[in-house]
């Protein structure tokens, strides 16, 4: 039979386990919900920051950002043209060079492109190909 009190050894002993357990649980849901708490706490913390810079930021840079995409377009569209015309520019000193390094000249009419040749530089040859004869332009390199 049992009095109030333990008077087992056993009893004592289970009884005061059962008192740290209770402590122990009490204990660890009081530092669980401070935890909570404080994670709590920090989240908002971090989230009302994020949003006073984003706001900070775009009231500052708000007429960048507005401009921004035009004047990269732009900036993008003038650096391919520039590079088409000087492309188109390099090409034409090239074969005008060229044409000149071996005695002809381009004139360009309405009724088509001719090319002359130089008298002192090239002349016309008829020449053996692949057993045709064909005529061929002769040019004296210097």
């Amino acid at each position: 039979m049992k009095t109030g009190k333990p008077t087992r050894l056993s009893e004592k002993l289970n009884a005061e386990l059962d008192t740290i357990r209770q402590d122990y649980a009490a204990s660890m849901a009081s530092q669980l919900e401070s935890f909570r708490t404080d994670l709590n706490s920090i989240a908002t913390n971090a989230q009302r920051t994020i949003e006073i810079d984003t706001r900070t930021f775009l009231r500052q840079n708000k007429s960048w950002l507005t401009i921004s995409p035009w004047l990269i377009t732009g900036m993008f569209l003038a650096g391919i043209v520039s590079m088409m015309a000087a492309s188109l520019l390099w090409t034409l000193m090239l074969a005008n060079s060229e044409l000149m390094d071996l005695g002809l000249t381009r004139i360009d009419r309405e009724d088509g492109t001719w090319l002359v040749l130089d008298p002192t530089k090239t002349r016309l040859r008829t020449c053996t190909m692949g057993g045709r004869s064909v005529t061929c332009i002769e040019i004296e390199e210097n």
